[in-house]
């Protein structure tokens, strides 16, 4: 027992001193799931590129004993279930499995096509994804690849409505044999790329879905999205891909018409923000302060002038290293009791290594009661930052009122002139009456 106990703790020191080679955020260990009719070695240069930034990947099938986790410890910080033809996963990895992990720690990309099964099209629906009918493919008469059918769709710049963190500048995509699918307005859902707006989904002979007289039309035009993406409240990400050939060898790199196809960049830069390579930020800490005081005070009286400072940081990678550092993204600070009393900006003072610091200062309201100083920034793009501390705003005490208020100077005023026209009427009657009296005793 003391010699394992030895062996596991020069293990421990022999990994602490090796840097982590993956660049994510949360770890390096990938799960794919593929179907029964997804050929491995079709998708090389994806796998590739996820190795080359140091992930591990696990394959296996639908029907493997598969664990997302055991006794409550991640197994996979990533999953991509690259199965649109499979209905059950595993045993062990049923759609509310799923749902859990997700809530809490798993990174996931689902890889769709036409040909999805029914069951995961109705866990598709718990996100807020309603794919188009089986069978039917996203078609462009005018913006396709030449020589190909129209099912082989060119996706103009325009089609990248992503934010910069998930999505940079590419060339064409070519989006191949895929299907469409329309988003709800689930706020932790958006678009990455959609559809050009000549674009609709058909089937073989190129005839578009029948819809009921006096509905949307969901799948055409730019209304219909090809790549979508979602980011839970825990900040565990999930993406959607339409099409399994845009993945594929045969688009990864290739020219199209002179110009490199953007499929590889699209791809990369999707997961590197999936997997929490990049858009990555987090509170450090939290500060709040009297002014001439360094402490935090639990309670502040109103009038007070207070200062609120927060550190963020981002994960940063350049090249094979990745660090926190410092982040440049506008914050607001609201102080809030049921209703925020105060909102406004948070000013950036100080850019260091280790994150960025914000302040903002104010004076505390007119009104009694338990506050909270609350950062929520909330943006697509971005990791979800929540930063809330309270502290209780009082009256003034017996001692603490000024002696005298600039309001009431005139009631001063009233008050004295008054007292001075008694006394000077006073005065006045007293010298008045002895005069006359003495007049009397005269005569």
């Amino acid at each position: 027992m003391r010699a394992r106990s030895i062996f596991t703790t020069l293990l421990s020191f022999a990994a602490a001193l090796v840097p982590a080679a993956a660049r994510s955020s949360t770890g390096d260990r990938v799960l794919v799931v593929l179907g029964p009719k997804v050929q491995q070695e079709h998708y090389k240069g994806f796998w590739s590129s996820l190795e080359q930034r140091g992930y591990e990947l696990t394959f296996a099938a639908p029907g493997d004993e598969l664990l997302l986790d055991a006794f409550g410890v991640p197994l996979h910080e990533h999953l991509i279930v690259f199965a649109p033809d499979t209905d059950k996963l595993g045993k062990h990895v049923s759609p509310q499995a799923l749902f859990d992990a997700q809530g809490t720690y798993l990174n996931t990309l689902y890889i769709l096509s036409p040909e999805i099964g029914d069951m995961q099209r109705t866990v598709l629906k718990q996100y807020g994804v309603d794919v188009a009918p089986a069978g039917y493919q996203v078609r462009d008469a005018f913006s396709h690849v030449g020589g190909h059918e129209s099912c082989c769709v060119v996706l103009p710049q325009s089609s990248n409505v992503a934010p910069d963190t998930v999505l940079s500048e590419t060339g064409p995509i070519v989006y191949p044999h895929g299907t469409g699918f329309s988003l709800s307005s689930n706020p932790l859902l958006f678009d990455v790329l959609r559809a050009p707006p000549t674009a609709y989904v058909g089937d073989k002979d190129g005839a578009a879905p029948s819809t009921k007289p006096g509905h949307p039309v969901k799948f055409a035009g730019e209304a219909m999205s090809v790549v979508a993406a979602l980011q839970t409240r825990a900040n565990s990400r999930i993406g959607f891909v339409g099409s399994p050939a845009m993945l594929s060898d045969k688009w990864w790199g290739k020219q199209l018409d002179g110009v490199e196809s953007g499929n590889r960049q699209a791809v990369e830069d999707l997961t590197r923000w999936l997997f929490q390579e990049t858009g990555v930020i987090r509170v450090v800490k939290t500060h709040h302060h009297r002014k001439g005081e360094s402490a935090p005070r639990d309670a502040y009286t109103k009038k007070d002038e207070v200062t609120y400072e927060i550190t963020v940081q981002e994960y940063q990678t350049r090249g094979n290293a990745s660090r926190w550092g410092n982040w440049d993204g506008a914050l607001q600070l609201e102080f809030t009791m049921l209703d925020p009393h105060i909102r406004t900006e948070l000013t950036p003072v100080g850019f260091r290594p280790d994150g960025t610091t914000y302040r903002a200062t104010f004076d505390a309201p007119d009104r009694h009661g338990v506050f909270k100083f609350v950062v929520n920034y909330f943006r697509h793009g971005w990791s979800f930052l929540e930063a809330a501390d309270r502290a209780s705003v009082v009256p003034l005490r017996h001692d603490e009122h000024p002696r005298w208020i600039a309001g009431a100077y005139p009631f001063y005023a009233g008050c004295l002139s008054t007292s001075a026209a008694f006394l000077f009427f006073t005065a006045l009657w007293m010298h008045l009456g002895e005069s006359d009296a003495g007049k009397a005793k005269a005569e």
